[in-house]
């Protein structure tokens, strides 16, 4: 009886994904970067430095071919991390013309990918989108008795302010009450409430973090002698205290 050749078993999954997968672990090549870096304006540098601040917080990069050279020296720069660095600061043509990427492309990716940049600069930035420049001049008018008459010069932007706040510990992912305020005395109120949306989210994302974590835990009833044993530790160190 002949035998027959059997076909080499192919995993599909692992061939559907490999092009994926090098795209988001390519890493930039310097070419790259010098490109991105020459095709920018002055502003829309300033912004990339201000929504990396939290990737890179050891060092302070003079310029953006720095700060996109440590990322890519730390493995952080890939062509996904790439495309939402630039989706955020809407040049939507070098994500086609470097990356090979339309909008809907990225949009899928972050969807399904943590993002480098946090939700936190991102509002920052798109805070700092939507404020006129007597806005601006308003806002750091108000926070002149926090951060001092010269502190701040007239020609910064609001991402300046942010930063020089962020320093003095008065603003913060988890520490927007002042800002909210200052938006509200200025009759921003659209604004106010794009950062208090900004907080329910967060807080709902740390609640489904919390019970995720509950859930994993092992479920100990009352008549589990290590439960009872806890207890007991408790109540003698409330006596104690």
């Amino acid at each position: 009886m002949k035998s027959v050749a059997s076909w080499p078993s192919i995993d599909w999954t692992r061939l559907f994904f490999l092009p994926f997968l090098g795209m988001t672990l390519y890493r930039m090549s310097a070419e790259v970067i010098h490109q991105v870096e020459e095709a920018l304006d002055e502003e829309e540098k300033d912004t990339l430095l201000f929504l990396c601040r939290d990737v890179a917080a050891d060092v302070v990069p003079l310029n953006v071919r720095d700060l996109l050279d440590i990322l890519r020296e730390r493995g952080k720069l890939s062509s996904v991390s790439l495309a939402e660095l630039l989706y955020r600061v809407r040049r939507f043509d070098l994500l086609k013309r470097v990356l090979n990427m339309d909008t809907p492309t990225v949009e899928a990716l972050l969807r399904k990918h943590p993002h480098l940049i946090s939700d936190y600069r991102v509002l920052m930035m798109e805070i700092g989108e939507d404020l006129d420049k007597s806005d601006v001049s308003s806002l750091m008018f108000l926070m002149r008795d926090y951060t001092g008459r010269s502190k701040i010069a007239k020609d910064k932007s609001f991402l300046d302010l942010v930063v020089e706040l962020e320093k003095l510990n008065l603003v913060a992912p988890d520490q927007l009450n002042l800002l909210e305020e200052s938006l509200r005395n200025i009759n921003r109120i659209d604004l106010k409430t794009k950062i208090q949306k900004y907080k329910q989210s967060a807080q709902g994302a740390e609640t489904n973090y919390v019970n995720a974590r509950q859930a994993s835990l092992p479920n100990l009833s009352v008549k589990d002698p290590s439960y009872n044993l806890r207890v007991s530790l408790e109540q003698m160190c409330g006596i104690l205290a």
